[in-house]
């Protein structure tokens, strides 16, 4: 872990040329405190890249080193800078980032899966969320531009994960800047229904389990305060129902047709406090269904 997020650990050596850093990684697997001064690291050409594989790099500055035509396979990047780094016509497959950091990263026409930097800052790192956010914008432009659809719906999600960490740090450590509580609360709460009930309206899983949870608790509810309903049918009989004993297929139905109109159950509350219920639970219904037609064109429209 570095000791200040903006240098090194100490017992650095200088590396004065590509050819030595070559030199370095052709002979050890892991290449390990040093500061790379030469302003390139490059391949050939875009075809002919220059390929690092399974090396793990830590404790080294890249920073205002322009990366081009590199090819990483397996690589891992721990504590390591790239202030000001700029990382152009780069693959990038299988690697990971921990503890990097990536102010003033610039990432251009580059295979680089946003999911590599999940762990890269830790969860309680609240006021590096600046870095985090312009690093997932670097990471959401460079895959938009070339049309990587996974990639941007992955930087996009963890783009909203940083923009509540921001609002933490903007609100407990005044950082960048401080807000009031007015404008942190509501927008925080919102944003964490959002997050854990849509997924930030990119997951459908989160949907899924989210609406499971609903229903269940619904359907333990309306079987509560079953006998306060007053339940009756509107145009026929139902074979489950009875005005005056409780039924699990009866409840289902109802459940089913309250929270999604996905079918008739023929069943009317009658009371005002059955009405109620029935207004709350149908409004949940329209709110969840609304936003999946936000979730599902996220999740299969580019």
């Amino acid at each position: 872990m570095l000791n200040n997020f903006f240098r090194l650990n100490s017992g650095a050596n200088d590396i004065q040329s590509q050819s030595e850093l070559e030199n370095i990684y052709n002979q050890n697997d892991t290449i390990i405190n040093i500061i790379y001064y030469p302003n390139e690291l490059i391949g050939r050409s875009n075809i002919n890249k220059l390929k690092i594989t399974n090396k793990t790099f830590e404790n080294v500055s890249f920073k205002d080193t322009l990366i081009k035509d590199v090819e990483f396979t397996n690589c891992h990047f721990i504590d390591c800078l790239f202030l000001g780094a700029k990382i152009e016509h780069c693959k990038f497959l299988e690697c990971s980032f921990n503890g990097c950091n990536t102010y003033g990263i610039n990432i251009e026409n580059s295979y680089l899966n946003p999911i590599f930097f999940k762990s890269n800052f830790k969860f309680n790192h609240y006021t590096k969320s600046n870095i985090a956010l312009q690093l997932f914008q670097e990471l959401y432009n460079n895959a938009i531009h070339q049309d990587l659809v996974s990639f941007t719906k992955k930087a996009k999600y963890y783009q909203a994960v940083w923009e509540d960490k921001s609002l933490i740090s903007k609100y407990f450590f005044k950082k960048p800047y401080a807000i009031n509580g007015i404008k942190f609360y509501p927008n925080y709460f919102i944003n964490q229904l959002y997050k854990y009930c849509f997924g930030y309206g990119l997951q459908l899983r989160n949907f899924l389990v989210s609406f499971i949870f609903i229903f269940i608790g619904c359907f333990s509810l309306n079987k509560i305060f079953w006998n306060q309903f007053d339940l009756h049918e509107k145009d026929f009989a139902i074979q489950y129902f009875s005005s005056k004993e409780y039924s699990n297929y009866a409840n289902l139905y109802y459940t089913t047709d309250v929270l999604t109109k996905a079918i008739d159950s023929q069943f009317q509350p009658c009371s005002n406090f059955g009405m109620l219920f029935y207004f709350i639970q149908g409004s949940i219904g329209i709110i969840y269904f609304s936003l999946l037609v936000t979730v599902l064109i996220n999740k299969f429209v580019k």
